[in-house]
C-alpha cells in the first residue's frame, strides 16, 4: 500500500502535473464526494447490519458522481468570488 501512495505521488508531481493543474476542481471534486459517500453508506450499512456489505461502495460512487457534476463549477464560482466585478462598485 505505501508503494501504491509513493506511485500515485510521483506521477501527480511528474508527467501529470499538468493535467492535474487544469483538472483540480474535478480531482477535488469528485474525491470529496466519494469519502462524503463512503462515510454515509459506512454509517447505513453498520446500523442495518453486514448484510449490506456493498453499501458503502455504492455511497463512494453515487457521491463522486453527484459531486463531479456539481462540484467543478462552485469550485470555479469560488475562485472567482475574489476578483472584483467591474460594473458594480461597492463605492458609495
Amino acid at each position: 500500500m505505501k508503494w501504491l501512495f509513493v506511485i500515485i505521488i510521483i506521477l501527480l508531481l511528474g508527467p501529470l502535473r499538468r493535467w492535474v493543474g487544469r483538472h483540480w476542481a474535478v480531482l477535488l471534486s469528485t474525491m470529496g464526494g466519494a469519502v462524503v459517500g463512503l462515510m454515509i453508506g459506512g454509517y447505513i450499512a453498520a446500523k442495518c447490519g453486514s448484510s449490506y456489505a456493498w453499501l458503502p461502495l455504492v455511497g463512494a460512487l453515487i457521491g463522486a458522481a453527484v459531486a463531479g457534476r456539481v462540484g467543478p463549477e462552485w469550485l470555479r464560482n469560488i475562485e472567482r468570488d475574489g476578483k472584483k466585478n467591474e460594473r458594480f462598485s461597492r463605492r458609495h
